[in-house]
């Protein structure tokens, strides 16, 4: 259902969510990241929708037949025993959740300069992005990857990294175009940061 799909969307990008039924409104506030998953040859989603997504990343099948045999046999050392599987990442997911902790700590503290500001709305601009999602996507996921990797200052690296997943799914204007693969954001980006 497209409403309650707008619904979730925008109780994910305001932090609030409004419940109206006969003539009573509440709104409370509502933290959550929506995530979500789609094959394509299921049906696209209408481009005013995946607007509404912060970042599209692509994922494809595994070509390589050592990586897919390294995957079927963790598969099955999971399927064989789960808590030792669980038990042998635990060490590695605990260092990634410490360092999301600080990260989210220096988050706060993160700061993209003007100018980078600037030339990531005249990215957006050159690109015909509709709105401004776009713009404040790239700033704060350039904010993000900077926070985790320990830095308070956002790089032109950084904000090349993931300006194609924040920007190829809104360039889309015909429902039956095909999502671009990040390659025209790129082009854009180096030519405004002057990276030719």
């Amino acid at each position: 259902d497209d409403h309650l799909v707008d619904v979730l969307l925008d109780s994910a990008a305001s932090g609030w969510n409004t419940v109206e039924r006969e003539g009573i409104s509440i709104s409370h506030p509502a933290r959550f990241i929506l995530v979500g998953s789609g094959n394509p040859e299921e049906g696209e989603l209408r481009p005013q929708l995946l607007d509404r997504f912060g970042m599209h990343a692509q994922i494809g099948t595994v070509k390589e037949p050592e990586l897919r045999v390294q995957i079927v046999s963790e598969r099955q050392k999971f399927d064989e025993n789960p808590a030792e599987f669980r038990a042998g990442y635990e060490e590695g997911q605990n260092a990634l959740t410490a360092r999301i902790v600080e990260a989210q700590k220096l988050l706060k503290q993160s700061e993209v300069d003007y100018e980078y500001r600037v030339k990531i709305s005249q990215i957006c601009s050159e690109l015909n992005v509709d709105g401004i999602r776009g713009d404040i996507v790239t700033n704060r996921a350039a904010k993000a990857i900077a926070a985790f990797e320990g830095r308070s200052e956002v790089t032109p690296e950084d904000i090349y990294r993931v300006i194609p997943l924040c920007l190829r799914h809104r360039l889309r204007k015909d429902p039956l175009a095909q999502i671009d693969d990040g390659e025209r954001v790129r082009e854009v980006f180096k030519a405004v940061f002057d990276m030719e």
